[in-house]
């Protein structure tokens, strides 16, 4: 609008008149393609004439008409303001107005109405699928008027930005479908988008889905932890939206809305992925798992696409991680004191309760010593033996790597515990 009101900057008021109005304006289309709209006139003798199109804040693009032209001037559909309402107004004059203006009936350029995209899914190779549903037309605001054409076909076209400039690329021509697979130019952060063409070809209704990348700002997984206690792992993530300044792009960090988080596992490389279970990211993009540790397992944390508030966010998967699962083991004797001689009994207690075979041990000094081999029943297990060394000894229990329930654990050492002798 605004270079409109530049170009009426020559237009003359009638008291300024030199030439008498421009008459009998009419407007139609100027072939069965319409891509341009054919204006004609009638005026007093042969002079150069200015034609603008004229909307309710001033006028559009000048088109200059020599006398050679006749009065007659087709203007291409890119030259109209769209979602409008204009006349077409017609001066006598070359380099400045010499008239009033002769005007046209009015017509309206308006456009499809916008369409509503209803899913957008990403698959590998950067291919990407969108579905959507045609928008309603908005009402005629100037029916019958000498342009209007019946709602043919819906024209969908689909587009897909650069990540790096303001550039957009035509992905997908669906014509009337209302679903395209495409493949980007560019990987996320991109925009995509699907438009709606009519006569009005040069401009568009349209609707737009930002694609945001995502990537863990960290994930926290232990090497290990004891049968029975949760196994903590935690994370953050990171959304990366584009944006643009007039030409370039760039990949900048956004927040987003909470969104799923799953955890999987698995017993070993060979054995599939299980989900162990599902919570939302914080609004910062914080996350928590405390599943309970019954076995050794190998863990991810999977990040599915989330499509919601006009925006994609992209899925992301961390790489597997190993946390050993060792057994509670707890080691003792009935009586911690003894006088030499005495007969002593050390328990072991083990969780789970499985049956093993410990090892319970003395460090000398200088190294752990094995003593002897225990073995427990339903988790439980002791041994008796002569204190035959006076002085503070101490003493612990080694339990071997063993499977339990079908679940592998790791092996493990009870704290030290002392028996003085006197």
């Amino acid at each position: 609008m605004a270079l409109g009101l530049l170009m009426a900057v020559g237009v003359v008021s009638p008291a300024q008149a030199a030439d008498p109005a421009p008459t009998n304006v009419k407007v139609t289309w100027a072939s069965a393609a319409h891509t341009h709209v054919r204006v004609t006139w009638s005026e007093t003798g042969s002079v150069p004439n200015r034609v603008f199109p004229q909307y309710a804040d001033g006028l559009g693009y000048l088109t200059q008409v020599t006398t050679a032209a006749g009065n007659q001037v087709d203007i291409g559909v890119g030259q109209f303001n769209p979602g409008t309402v204009v006349r077409i107004a017609v001066y006598a004059g070359g380099n400045a107005s010499t008239s009033p203006a002769g005007l046209s009936v009015a017509f309206d350029t308006s456009l499809r109405g916008s369409p509503v995209i209803d899913s957008l899914t990403a698959a590998a190779g950067n291919q990407f699928t969108m579905k959507w549903h045609a928008g309603a037309d908005p009402a005629d605001p100037n029916p019958g008027d000498p342009l209007d054409l019946p709602l043919g076909p819906h024209r969908f076209q689909v587009y897909a930005s650069l990540a790096t400039v303001t550039i957009w690329d035509l992905v997908a021509d669906a014509g009337a479908a209302t679903s395209a697979t495409f493949t980007p130019h560019d990987a996320a952060p991109i925009g995509v988008s699907v438009r709606d063409y009519n006569e009005w070809s040069a401009a568009w209704s349209g609707a737009g889905v930002e694609v945001d990348s995502e990537r863990f700002g960290s994930v926290s997984v232990p090497a290990a932890t004891t049968y029975g206690q949760p196994t903590v792992i935690t994370g953050q993530l990171q959304r990366f939206t584009r944006r643009c300044d007039p030409g370039p792009c760039w990949a900048e960090q956004t927040g987003e809305a909470p969104r799923p988080v799953v955890l999987h596992a698995r017993a070993d490389a060979a054995s599939p992925w299980y989900v162990v279970g599902t919570v939302q990211s914080t609004a910062k993009g914080a996350f928590r798992f405390a599943p309970v540790a019954w076995g050794t397992r190998q863990y991810r944390v999977a990040v599915p696409d989330h499509f919601a508030n006009g925006s994609l966010g992209l899925g992301v998967i961390s790489g597997a991680s190993t946390t050993l699962t060792r057994p509670g083991v707890t080691g003792g004797f009935t009586d911690s004191t003894a006088t030499y001689g005495q007969r002593v009994t050390t328990r072991v207690t083990l969780a789970p309760p499985a049956n093993v075979r410990t090892t319970l041990q003395r460090w000398d000094g200088q190294a752990w010593r094995d003593l002897k081999w225990v073995s427990t029943s339903n988790g439980t297990g002791s041994y008796t033996f002569t204190a035959t060394q006076r002085g503070r000894f101490a003493y612990r229990y080694l339990v071997p790597a063993f499977t339990y329930g079908g679940r592998p654990l790791s092996w493990q050492v009870s704290p030290n515990f002392v028996l003085t002798t006197s």
